[in-house]
């Protein structure tokens, strides 16, 4: 019987999982700043809010990095991936730094949890793998579980970006000269990605970044990551990222 899409990926995330760099493991580069990586991390952060009596999902913790940002500001988290692989490794990073976490196998399109359950939700690099109508369950699960007036802060990659239209336009000169990839995660608008968030709750802050390729040499990667923080800390009007963070808040 030959695997579907679904399958493959959590094959793809049991052998990423076993990648010695922990950052690698999970987004497919390294971190090329700590000071960088530490914005990224801040602004992810002051999106979502935490409140010390939280309760926080977090859908699709991959090697844990939310879980150690959000952590330490809540009462728990509970983290799912879809990975047992990936959450073997999860489970051994954070148990000797947090005692506030329990991480479980389980899909974000069918959560095992009841209405209601947490306040606020963070997933990260996600929906990108999905297809969409799995998009769609992901968010509608995400809001079931969530209590009202609850949020979650999302992940995307923005296709419509000029960072994203040059990726795009680089998968087409590598499909033409070596082929497709067996597997390629899904670049979409920001419009579209809006568009069906919408239908579940209301978009109410965002913030964009990632103004390189992966086509880049790792030192103008790096270069370039610098120079948009530097900007960063000067004015929000930077919408030429191709990565998004996305808040939403549900009302039930």
């Amino acid at each position: 019987m030959s695997l579907t899409e679904h399958d493959k990926w959590k094959q793809f995330w049991d052998e990423q999982a076993k990648v010695t760099d922990l950052h690698q493991a999970v987004r497919g580069d390294k971190v090329f700043s700590d000071e960088v990586q530490s914005f990224h991390d801040r602004q992810l952060l002051a999106l979502l809010d935490p409140q010390p009596e939280d309760d926080v999902l977090d859908a699709g913790c991959g090697v844990g990095d939310q879980i150690l940002l959000v952590g330490p500001h809540v009462k728990r988290v509970t983290a799912i991936d879809f990975s047992p692989v990936m959450v073997e490794r999860c489970r051994e990073r954070i148990g000797s730094i947090l005692d506030n976490v329990s991480v479980e196998v389980a899909d974000v399109t069918s959560l095992p949890f009841p209405d209601n359950s947490f306040d606020r939700a963070v997933s990260i690099a996600v929906l990108q793998y999905l297809n969409p109508e799995e998009v769609e369950a992901a968010i509608s699960e995400i809001k079931r579980v969530l209590k009202p007036g609850g949020a979650c802060v999302f992940h995307i990659k923005d296709m419509a970006s000029p960072t994203g239209l040059m990726i795009t336009f680089g998968r087409f000169l590598r499909a033409l000269t070596k082929g497709r990839p067996p597997l390629e995660y899904q670049y979409r608008t920001y419009r579209w990605y809006k568009k069906k968030m919408n239908r579940y709750g209301k978009i109410t802050g965002s913030y964009a970044y990632g103004m390189w390729t992966p086509f880049m040499p790792t030192r103008l990667i790096s270069s370039i990551a610098s120079l948009e923080v530097k900007c960063r800390r000067h004015t929000n009007l930077f919408p030429l990222g191709k990565e998004y963070y996305i808040k939403i808040g549900f009302n039930g």
